[in-house]
Parts: structure tokens; C-alpha cells; sequence
């Protein structure tokens, strides 16, 4: 488990990438909102225009609203005070438990490195000894 508790800042430190990750997400989703743009303007025939060009329109707003959905809920900071994390969520999706943290600001920093039961013991020890709520 890369999480680490800052006893002098009273702030915990996660080094486990996701900056990258996220960063790397969303220049995928501007590449393919320009691309659902450009496409159909300059290749598409006005034959393919009716089908192909719908399917871009569809890719393009599904970027968008993954786009906005990226800067306005998802955070990525390493480094976090304590008076900043509202709560530790735990969540299941397909059957596999996922963390993340819930900021009072509204937003989500996911823990994506928590893999095994022993890491998951120990973040949940880790936050329930400093205080932070695990839902």
C-alpha cells in the first residue's frame, strides 16, 4: 500500500499514479472529441454523412460529458490534509471492492492500488486511526 500519514502536516500522501492515468484519459477524450469534429467534415461523403455521421456526433458528446464528468468530480492530488477528506467509501462493481475518497468539496480521489485484503485491512486501519468516517 503506497498511503502515507504525515503526522506534522496531519495529511496523508498517495504516490500511486493516477495523476498520469487521468491525465492520459483525458487526452484521449480531447483526441476523440477533435476527431468526432474533424471526420466528419473532411472524410465523410454526404452519402455516409446521414449514418457515420451520427455515430461521431454520439462519440463526440459521450466525450464531452466524460470530459466534464473527469475535471469536475474526479481529483488526483498526492497530497491531502485531513480537514480536506469527508470520508472513506467502499464500493462494488463486478464483484470487486472499490476505494475511494470522498473530499468536502464534492469530489472523488480514487485509491486505486489497494489490491489485496491485506492492503485493504490496513488502509481501513490507517483511516480509522486518524478519524476519517469509512462508509
Amino acid at each position: 500500500m503506497k498511503i502515507k500519514y504525515n503526522e506534522k502536516e496531519k495529511s496523508i500522501e498517495i504516490n500511486d499514479g493516477l495523476k498520469t492515468q487521468y491525465l492520459l484519459i483525458k487526452m484521449m477524450l480531447i483526441f476523440t472529441l477533435i476527431n468526432s469534429i474533424l471526420f466528419p467534415l473532411f472524410v465523410l461523403e454526404k452519402k455516409q454523412l446521414e449514418w457515420m455521421g451520427f455515430i461521431w456526433i454520439i462519440l463526440g458528446l459521450a466525450s464531452i460529458i466524460m470530459l466534464i464528468y473527469q475535471i469536475m468530480k474526479k481529483s488526483t492530488s498526492e497530497k491531502l490534509n485531513l480537514s480536506e477528506i469527508s470520508s472513506l467509501i467502499e464500493k462494488q462493481i463486478f464483484g470487486r471492492k472499490r476505494f475511494s475518497l470522498k473530499l468536502k468539496n464534492g469530489k472523488l480521489r480514487d485509491l486505486m492500488e489497494m489490491k489485496n485484503e491485506s492492503d485493504i485491512k490496513e488502509a481501513k486501519e490507517l483511516f480509522k486511526n486518524i478519524g476519517i468516517q469509512i462508509s
